[in-house]
């Protein structure tokens, strides 16, 4: 995939639970948050709510991680790390 997309604009959809974001190139990028989440190894069961919380407040950055290689495990360590 192209990590060099230009993201418009970017919302998460909860009914299913996905981000849906405008790119420069007039689509559509569709990125299903439990399919990315379940890539993703947690210290603790109630650690997904990084992932949750990040994909509500901040979609555009939810995204840019998904689609960058470990980015959504390197954003969980970083929460664990600061939180702990």
């Amino acid at each position: 995939m192209n990590n060099n997309l230009n993201f418009q604009f970017g919302m998460y959809e909860p009914a299913t639970d996905s981000i849906i974001v405008n790119t420069c190139e007039n689509s559509i990028l569709v990125i299903r948050c439990k399919e990315c989440n379940s890539s993703v190894i947690f210290n603790e069961p109630n650690d997904i709510v990084y992932l949750y919380r990040l994909a509500e407040d901040s979609p555009l950055t939810y995204a840019k991680l998904a689609l960058k290689e470990n980015g959504l495990q390197d954003y969980v360590d970083a929460m664990n790390w600061f939180n702990y």
